[in-house]
């Protein structure tokens, strides 16, 4: 940030209060508890039916207010398992491992 400092009243080291606007931008989110981290990479679960649902890989931006926005991997419109991903995914992977 370059702020004007034409009488010299801003020294380095100062600590200043900032109120920063900005207007709000409409994005699609999802919420931080319905992103599993697997492989290195976040993902969703995304409803294919009343009792189905596919995990997708997705891209997501930083964390805020516990919502993750989507850059990439889900479309708006498409229903995800909100609550609950982790134990999707826990189910997931024991019916992968034939168990």
């Amino acid at each position: 940030m370059e702020l004007a400092n034409n009488e010299g009243q801003i020294k380095p080291g100062m600590l200043a209060t900032m109120l920063i606007e900005s207007q709000p931008i409409e994005k699609l989110v999802v919420p931080v508890g319905a992103v599993v981290r697997e492989d290195n990479h976040d993902h969703v679960f995304v409803r294919l039916d009343d009792e189905l649902y596919r995990m997708v890989p997705v891209k997501l931006g930083p964390e805020g207010r516990g919502y993750r926005s989507v850059i990439s991997g889900l479309k708006e419109g498409q229903e995800i398992a909100v609550e609950g991903a982790y134990h999707l995914n826990t189910e997931r992977k024991r019916q992968l491992s034939g168990g």
